[in-house]
C-alpha cells in the first residue's frame, strides 16, 4: 500500500493518471525517510522542519496543509494500510512538482507520495566483517545544494557499484577539494584520543537529522571534544576509531581501513547515549 495526497493505494497502477503523469514528468523530486517505531515517529519534528527547509531551497511550491499534524496522519494512515502499526518500519517521502515551470508560474505546486518498508530496530552499534575504502571516481558537490538528500544521489548509487564489485562494506565519498564529506551510508565520525572530528556541511555531507543529534550528543559530553572541520584521508589511517550515523544503521563501526583495524570503543559509549534520545524523541 502507498499514500499519495492523502488517499492509500494498493499500488501505483490503482492511483489516478493525472498524479502518475506528475510523478513522471518530476525527474528529481525531493526524498526523505524516517523511522517508526510501534506507530511513533523518531524525531519527527526535526525531520518535519528538515523537509520543509528542503523543499524552500529547491523552490518548490509548499501548500498550507502541510503541517507537522497532517503529514504524521499520513504516516500513521501508511502503516495502518500495511500492517505495521506496531512493528518497526522506514517510511519513505517523495515530493515532487505537479506541474512545469514557467516564466508565469515558476513555483508551481507540490503532491507527495509515501510508501514503507518494514526493518529491523536499533538495538547496538552494527559492525561488519568487510572494510571500506575511498571512492575517487567521481566527487561530491559542495555548498548548501550539496546538502540535500538527492543532489550526490546518484554519485552514491555509483559508489555503491564500487563497493559491491569490491566486497567493501561502505566507500568514503570526497569533494573537488579531495577532502572527506561522509560515506555512502552516512556521516562519518573520525576518533582520535579524545577528540571527535566530523567534515562540516561546507564540505558536501548531507544534512541529515540522525548526523545533527549525534553531533549535539557529543557536544554534551564533557571528556569528549568534537570539531566539525575538514578531514583528509590521511587522517583516516591515524585515526583510533571511525564510525558512520545513518537512519537505516544507526551507529555502524568500521572495522577496517586499508591495513589499519579499529576498535569501537567510542561508537559504543556514544550509542549507549544516543538510543536513550531514540527511545525518548
Amino acid at each position: 500500500m502507498i499514500v499519495l495526497n492523502g488517499s492509500a493505494y494498493t499500488d501505483l497502477n490503482s492511483a489516478p493518471v493525472n498524479d502518475l503523469q506528475a510523478i513522471l514528468q518530476a525527474a528529481n523530486p525531493f526524498q526523505e525517510s524516517v523511522r517508526v517505531e510501534a506507530g511513533k515517529i523518531i524525531f519527527w519534528e526535526a525531520h518535519y522542519f528538515r523537509m520543509m527547509a528542503s523543499m524552500r531551497i529547491l523552490r518548490m511550491g509548499i501548500p498550507m496543509t502541510y503541517t507537522m499534524e497532517y503529514l504524521e496522519e499520513q504516516v500513521l494512515l501508511l502503516l495502518n494500510a500495511n500492517d505495521l502499526l506496531e512493528k518497526a518500519a522506514q517510511i519513505h517521502f517523495s515530493f515532487f512538482s505537479t506541474a512545469s515551470i514557467t516564466r508565469s508560474h515558476p513555483i508551481v505546486p507540490s503532491s507527495f507520495l509515501l510508501h514503507a518498508e518494514a526493518c529491523d530496530t536499533i538495538l547496538g552499534v552494527q559492525t561488519s566483517d568487510r572494510s571500506i575504502d575511498l571512492y575517487k571516481d567521481h566527487w561530491v558537490v559542495k555548498g548548501l545544494y550539496g546538502n540535500l538528500e538527492q543532489s550526490n544521489d546518484r554519485l552514491r548509487k555509483l559508489a555503491s557499484v564500487y563497493a559491491f564489485e569490491n566486497d567493501f562494506e561502505d566507500c568514503v565519498l570526497l569533494n573537488e577539494d579531495k577532502q572527506i564529506t561522509e560515506t555512502i551510508r552516512g556521516a562519518i565520525f573520525v576518533v582520535k584520543g579524545d577528540q571527535i572530528k566530523t567534515p562540516p556541511l561546507t564540505s558536501g555531507c548531507r544534512s541529515s537529522v540522525y548526523r545533527q543529534v549525534v553531533i549535539d550528543l557529543l557536544v554534551k559530553q564533557e571528556t569528549i571534544e568534537l570539531v566539525e572541520d575538514v578531514v583528509s584521508p590521511f587522517e583516516l589511517q591515524k585515526a583510533d576509531e571511525l564510525f558512520v550515523v545513518s537512519l537505516s544503521h544507526g551507529i555502524q563501526s568500521v572495522k577496517q581501513y586499508r591495513k589499519k583495524v579499529f576498535v569501537s570503543t567510542t561508537a559504543e559509549r556514544v550509542f549507549s547515549k544516543f538510543i536513550t534520545g531514540y527511545r525518548l524523541s
